[in-house]
C-alpha cells in the first residue's frame, strides 16, 4: 500500500512540475496537458521496453553496433580539445569491441578510419568557422584571418589552428577561401556528398553526456 501511494505521489509531482510549462490559459487546461504528455511519454517507454526484450538477437546486435559506431563518430565530429592529441588518436584506435560492431555492421577497419577522419576534420572546420569569442565587433573574415595570422603564435591556441591548416589540407582547401568563405567551404567544395559510406555509416549522436557538446549538424 505504501508503495502505491509513494507512486501516486510521483506521479502527481511530474504532473505539476510539467503543467508549469504549459502554455495552456486555465489551470485544468494546463493539468490536463501534463497528464496527457506523461501518459504518452510512459507508453513510449513501455513499448521500448517491451521491444527491447522482444527484439531478435540479429536485430539487436545490428542496433547495438550502430550506436557504438554513431557514439564513436560523434566523439569525432564534435572534437574540439585540439591539444589533447592522446585522445584524439584512441578515438581514431579500433579497440576489440569496436571491431566487432565493424564487423556487424560489415564495414572495414580502414573504410571506418576515413569516416572518421572526415568526420573530424569536418567538424574541426565548423568549429573555428564559428570562433568569436573576445571579437565580437569584428568581422567573420577579420576573425578568421586573426587565426591564420597569429594563433600559432600563442601556446593555448597553437594546436587550434594547426589542426586547422591539417584539416583544410585535407580536404584541399585553401587557407585563403576558408578566411573569406569559413565553413561554406564544406558545401563549395562538396565534401559530404557523393560518398556512398559517409552517407551509410557517417551517423552520429545528437548528445554526447559528459562533454561541450556543439550543434553542428
Amino acid at each position: 500500500m505504501e508503495t502505491i501511494i509513494a507512486f501516486v505521489i510521483i506521479v502527481l509531482l511530474f504532473i505539476y512540475l510539467m503543467a508549469q510549462d504549459s502554455k495552456k490559459e486555465t489551470k485544468r487546461e494546463r493539468y490536463a496537458e501534463a497528464a496527457e504528455a506523461l501518459a504518452y511519454s510512459a507508453a513510449d517507454s513501455i513499448s521500448g521496453f517491451v521491444y527491447k526484450i522482444t527484439e531478435p538477437t540479429e536485430k539487436k546486435q545490428i542496433r547495438l553496433a550502430r550506436e557504438a559506431l554513431a557514439i564513436r563518430n560523434g566523439s569525432l565530429y564534435r572534437f574540439d580539445n585540439y591539444s589533447d592529441k592522446d585522445y584524439r588518436e584512441r578515438l581514431l584506435t579500433v579497440d576489440d569491441n569496436f571491431k566487432k560492431s565493424l564487423g556487424i555492421l560489415g564495414l572495414s577497419e580502414e573504410c571506418w578510419k576515413k569516416i572518421g577522419l572526415h568526420l573530424f576534420y569536418v567538424g574541426v572546420i565548423k568549429v573555428m568557422s564559428r570562433e568569436h569569442s573576445d571579437y565580437s565587433k569584428k568581422t567573420p573574415e577579420y576573425i578568421r584571418q586573426h587565426i591564420i595570422d597569429n594563433w600559432a603564435n600563442y601556446k593555448g591556441l597553437k594546436d587550434n589552428v594547426l589542426t586547422l591548416k591539417e584539416a583544410l589540407a585535407y580536404f584541399h582547401i585553401s587557407e585563403e577561401e576558408w578566411i573569406k568563405y569559413g565553413d561554406t567551404v564544406i558545401e563549395m567544395y562538396n565534401i559530404n556528398d557523393n560518398n556512398r559510406d559517409l552517407e551509410k555509416f557517417g551517423i552520429i549522436t545528437q548528445i554526447l553526456p559528459m562533454q561541450n557538446n556543439r550543434h553542428l549538424w
